[in-house]
């Protein structure tokens, strides 16, 4: 089987450097456009997806006073969710390439919207925290198909790079309106719309998915490989578990153990899967520099995503006292610059490459981030550099999966989109982990939650915000190099 790094080889320079898909030599014509139908069945749903890993953070008050649930169990609430989603992902990727990514969608899709009700019934905190991570796993399965399903219905070059910025798009903006959303549901009605909410949206995007996607069914048969499976989705979790642990303190002994163990078991995952015909891991695809590059990238914006919205949610609520429903209107226009970047990043590629985009998007979030490094003096002017940490993110997401998902084959889509998406969640849980113990940390030298020590220590977040999206500057330089046209200025 060949593998990636051949297929860049055996590419001429100017067609593997032109951002997603590789453009069509004087020998293959360019392929036909296709309907924007499957893109909008799986659209919608990675919008829910990403929608729900943030709705609950706002509710959280409302749900441990109405159950009861402890604060424990309201973490967990949270946690359970990121920790089965981002452990599943590869899992989920190889489900869509062996049974088929419709398939795999839909059976995604419908155990999402069945977990969606439980948690929206659940009647104590045990039930909620069993339906967030049945949550988990039904994201993780119809999250990997979905990206596998842009990647391989859209093979035109011009509407891929359209698509890939919407999917993507529309990931971000569904994190920072799960905010906006969980307050207002909290404050109109009860905090159990927050996850009644996606019904109507799962059947919405499952009539248009059965209606406008194809089969897509693998070729042969191709066994799941369970045994490597769990093994990784182990590994995975304790990944996942260990970056939330550090939420307690950089000195958490769970944290470091689970740390520990998840770098065995993938180690251990990585070398059985070096020697692999049909591989679950595509490791193949980590020799490339640009998809490497691409999921370090996803990494450091996922932080940078995830730090921001949490700590806006600190500053806006702790600091100034504001209600839940009008930190998440604060938060509105860092959503409404990221859906209109979303619509023009398409042709800033095409003006000067994937990788100055790149670059352009982590400037601006570094701008964004000094501003708010220095505990701005009013909330207009937090809202504001928000907004542009909120204009930098799709300028930072399309690229990076354009980039990315360039050389993954068709028969690999699910594996390969699973594996970045990996990357990008295990980034928001470091970017949570990460930028929570430095709000801590801050809030514990001063020795009280005030509005002053809550705005210093927001500040110190986002300063580590910036140094993130300082590293994200020299990746984003490396990848220019390395997909810069011919003749393009450099």
């Amino acid at each position: 089987m060949t593998d990636a790094t051949s297929l860049m080889a055996a590419e001429p320079q100017n067609d593997r450097t032109r951002g997603p898909g590789r453009r069509p030599t004087d020998h293959e014509p360019e392929p036909a456009r296709t309907s924007w139908l499957p893109m909008a069945a799986v659209g919608v749903a990675q919008l829910m997806v990403m929608l729900d890993s943030t709705v609950v953070n706002v509710a959280l008050p409302s749900i441990g006073s109405a159950l009861p649930a402890d604060r424990t169990a309201l973490q967990w609430t949270v946690s359970a969710y990121v920790l089965v989603y981002g452990s599943l992902l590869l899992l989920g990727g190889r489900v869509a390439d062996v049974v088929g990514r419709r398939r795999a969608f839909l059976a995604g899709l419908a155990t999402f919207a069945a977990a969606s009700v439980l948690c929206g019934l659940a009647g104590d905190q045990g039930r909620l925290i069993a339906g967030r991570a049945l949550q988990g796993l039904g994201a993780a399965v119809l999250s990997a198909a979905a990206l596998s399903i842009v990647v391989t219905v859209y093979r035109n070059e011009e509407q891929r790079k359209a698509a890939l910025a919407t999917w993507s798009g529309l990931g971000v903006i569904g994190a920072i309106l799960g905010a906006v959303l969980g307050g207002l549901a909290v404050s109109a009605v009860s905090w159990r719309w927050a996850f009644l909410i996606n019904i109507p949206i799962s059947l919405a995007s499952a009539i248009t998915a059965l209606r406008s996607l194809p089969a897509q069914r693998s070729e042969g048969r191709r066994p799941l490989r369970l045994p490597t499976a769990l093994l990784a989705t182990a590994g995975l979790a304790c990944l996942a578990f260990g970056l939330i642990r550090l939420q307690d303190g950089l000195t958490s002994a769970p944290a470091w153990a689970g740390l520990g163990l998840s770098a065995v078991l993938l180690t251990g995952v990585a070398r059985a899967e070096l020697g692999a015909s049909d591989p679950l891991l595509p490791l193949h695809l980590l020799r490339v520099p640009t998809y490497w590059l691409s999921s370090l990238g996803l990494l450091l914006a996922a932080i940078v995503m995830m730090g921001s919205s949490y700590l806006a949610s600190n500053y806006f609520q702790g600091a100034h006292g504001m209600s839940a429903f009008a930190t998440g209107l604060a938060m509105l226009p860092m959503g409404l610059a990221a859906l209109f970047f979303a619509s023009v990043v398409p042709r800033l590629i095409g003006a000067v490459g994937p990788g100055l985009t790149y670059l352009v998007g982590a400037l601006t979030q570094i701008a964004g981030a000094a501003v708010l490094a220095t505990g701005p003096a009013t909330t207009a002017v937090a809202v504001v550099a928000l907004a542009v940490i909120g204009a930098g993110l799709p300028t930072c997401f399309v690229p990076l999966y354009g980039i990315g998902t360039a050389h993954v084959r068709p028969e690999e889509s699910g594996v390969g989109s699973g594996l970045l998406n990996t990357f990008n969640e295990s980034g928001a849980a470091l970017g949570i982990a990460v930028i929570g113990t430095v709000l801590a940390a801050s809030l514990d030298g001063d020795g009280a939650a005030t509005p002053d020590a809550l705005t210093t220590g927001v500040g110190h977040g986002f300063l580590a915000v910036a140094v993130c999206a300082a590293l994200a500057v020299a990746i984003a330089l490396g990848l220019h190099r390395l997909t810069r046209a011919p003749g393009r200025d450099s």
